[in-house]
């Protein structure tokens, strides 16, 4: 009798769990990037990224990570003066890291778009990138397969950034 319902609850939790698999998910949770280090300074602060994730059933088609930096936040150091710039000019301005497993299902160029939709333009982070990809969790996080840059929209007008892929729910980030 045990045995049974043992192999009915197997059978159960086999069959729901195939039954999931056919559906595009969107995931969101936050990443923590924990303390750094510049030249002679290190610091115990976090780094906060919203993380929102693309799922082809249980595989992962886009990743993107997006982080607000302080001004008083000593992840400040790792911005060229250039960078710092720039990032200082906008309205609102984010760090991004962004994984596409294959470019024909979500490619960049889609996410590019999204941004851009919402009133964001792109730009280059060469040095912010250097100091991110030595960091300790870098390799454990697999960083270097992420693009990163940075995004500025001049006007606050704290609208959240709208995503929107075909076959996944849209999705408002803040």
């Amino acid at each position: 009798m045990k045995f049974k319902n043992i192999s009915l609850l197997l059978i159960l939790i086999i069959s729901f769990s195939c039954s999931n698999l056919s559906k595009n998910i969107v995931k969101e949770d936050n990443f923590l990037l924990r303390n750094g280090t510049f030249t002679d300074k290190t610091w115990k602060e976090d780094l906060v990224f919203t993380r929102v994730s693309w799922f082809h059933e249980l595989t992962l088609q886009l990743d993107v990570m997006m982080a607000h930096v302080a001004p008083q936040s000593a992840f400040n150091f790792w911005f060229s003066k250039d960078e710092l710039d720039q990032m200082i000019k906008c309205g609102d301005s984010r760090v991004v890291l962004a994984y596409s497993l294959d470019t024909k299902d979500i490619p960049y160029s889609s996410l590019y778009e999204q941004l851009e939709k919402s009133g964001y333009t792109r730009f280059e982070l060469i040095e912010f990138k250097k100091h991110i990809l030595q960091h300790p969790d870098s390799q454990l996080n697999g960083f270097r397969l992420y693009h990163i840059f940075g995004i500025c929209k001049k006007d606050p007008d704290h609208k959240p950034l709208i995503m929107n892929f075909p076959g996944y729910s849209e999705k408002l980030i803040k």
